[in-house]
């Protein structure tokens, strides 16, 4: 992935972010899980960079982000454990509210949005690492 589209992704992730916590604010819980899981999905594209086959699928590109594999050291993936599962948690959030309508209240979209919040402090430290010219 070149600077330029990796740019444009991380602020397509921050963008998605800050909506993701005015329409909690604004009680728009289903609108909140889809902004928040999409703020994880474009973060989480910068940190791996280019899909091996084109495209990145939802599962997988959580996977393959959770395996610690996309930094130098790796991260050990017990360390990401609880970040994998609140970020399937948010996959099926998202699907309840995009695709079964189903009612979503304040406490999942809060942590829907605290999820979008972890990945991106964890991305960030690390493009900032990259950045210094360290690991």
């Amino acid at each position: 992935m070149d600077q330029a589209e990796e740019d444009r992704r991380w602020e397509t992730s921050q963008e998605l972010y800050r909506a993701a916590d005015a329409t909690l604010k604004q009680q728009l819980y289903r609108a909140c899980s889809g902004l928040a899981y999409y703020a994880c999905f474009q973060a989480i594209w910068v940190a791996l960079g280019d899909p091996p086959l084109g495209e990145w699928r939802h599962v997988g590109i959580t996977r393959r982000f959770c395996s610690g594999q996309w930094v130098d050291p790796a991260i050990d993936p017990r360390n990401l454990a609880a970040l994998y599962k609140s970020l399937l948690a948010l996959y099926e959030l998202r699907l309840d509210a995009h695709y079964r309508a189903l009612p979503i209240n304040s406490q999942q979209a809060k942590r829907g949005v605290d999820t979008a919040a972890k990945v991106i402090q964890l991305v960030q430290q690390h493009k900032r690492k990259r950045s210094e010219g360290g690991s």
